[in-house]
């Protein structure tokens, strides 16, 4: 048996893992039932409506600088929710997710990461994920003292993702020589945006697919994956994701060590974090 087999598990089959480790990303279908994601969405949209406060950067718009109106944002980005709303923790997508995490990765001690909420506003062009590698923004492990970086990051659909509010596209394959390509900050500099971007070229031979994902279904990339997603063209549908992310427990001790939380009001400098790895356009 296959899919979801009881509250707090979820049973791949052998196909989506594969998917998972071939292709770097990987579609799980109706995970949630309609009554856990509407008491998800409860607590989602008390954090949009800045009802649970979320302090300095973790509060902002991925797609503009920093600075911006809140009601001129067009992606808005809540880092970190169940660290600022800690009866958020253990949540039923926690619970089903750390469940898939073991079956994608058998052989390590994966731990929660980090989470983050984003939603794309209705009608927002604008609200576009530039192409990237996860890494691109993480230190590196040289830096960390390590010799994994595996990551499963699980994107939970609030709202049916489509081609047109801007659903997950991503290149298959491109992460399987886990390397980075060159990442360039979307704002000039990582003190005025957070974004990054890098180069997609289908003439070389980069093939882009959608990852549509409907309400309670979830994607899991890895790492490596090149991804982005595009614009909000829909005037009334907004795209609401809850994001998850699992690594080995080494990893997210490593990072914690160097004062790097996911959180973008750490103090680790997030544009020149030495770690030995070429990830900047000159």
């Amino acid at each position: 048996m296959h899919g979801r087999t009881s509250l707090d598990s979820y049973v791949l089959t052998p196909e989506q893992i594969e998917a998972f480790h071939k292709d770097g990303c990987v579609t799980l279908p109706n995970v949630l039932t309609e009554e856990e994601v509407s008491g998800i969405e409860k607590v989602f949209d008390r954090f949009l409506n800045r009802e649970i406060h979320v302090p300095g950067k973790d509060f902002c718009d991925m797609s503009k600088p920093f600075g911006i109106p809140f009601e001129d944002w067009s992606i808005v980005n809540c880092m970190l929710p169940t660290t600022y709303h800690p009866q958020f923790k253990n949540n039923i997508f926690e619970r089903l997710t750390a469940n898939i995490v073991k079956q994608i990765h058998p052989n390590l001690e994966m731990a929660k990461d980090y989470d983050q909420l984003l939603n794309k506003r209705p009608g927002k062009k604008d609200a576009v994920f530039p192409w990237h590698q996860d890494m691109g923004y993480w230190p590196g492990p040289k830096a960390l003292g390590v010799d994994e970086t595996s990551t499963c990051t699980f994107s939970l659909a609030i709202d049916d993702s489509t081609e047109k509010n801007g659903c997950l596209c991503y290149v298959p394959g491109s992460g399987l020589a886990r390397k980075l390509r060159q990442h360039a900050p979307l704002s000039g500099s990582r003190d005025e945006g957070h974004a990054l971007t890098i180069d997609v070229d289908e003439s070389k031979g980069d093939v882009i697919t959608l990852a549509q994902c409907m309400r309670g279904s979830v994607t899991v990339h890895d790492e490596f994956v090149v991804h982005g997603s595009g614009g909000n063209m829909s005037l009334d549908r907004q795209r609401r994701t809850y994001v998850l992310a699992y690594r080995p427990k080494k990893v997210v001790d490593a990072e914690r060590k160097l004062g790097f939380t996911h959180s973008h009001n750490d103090e680790v400098n997030w544009d020149t974090f030495d770690d030995g790895e070429n990830r900047s356009k000159k």
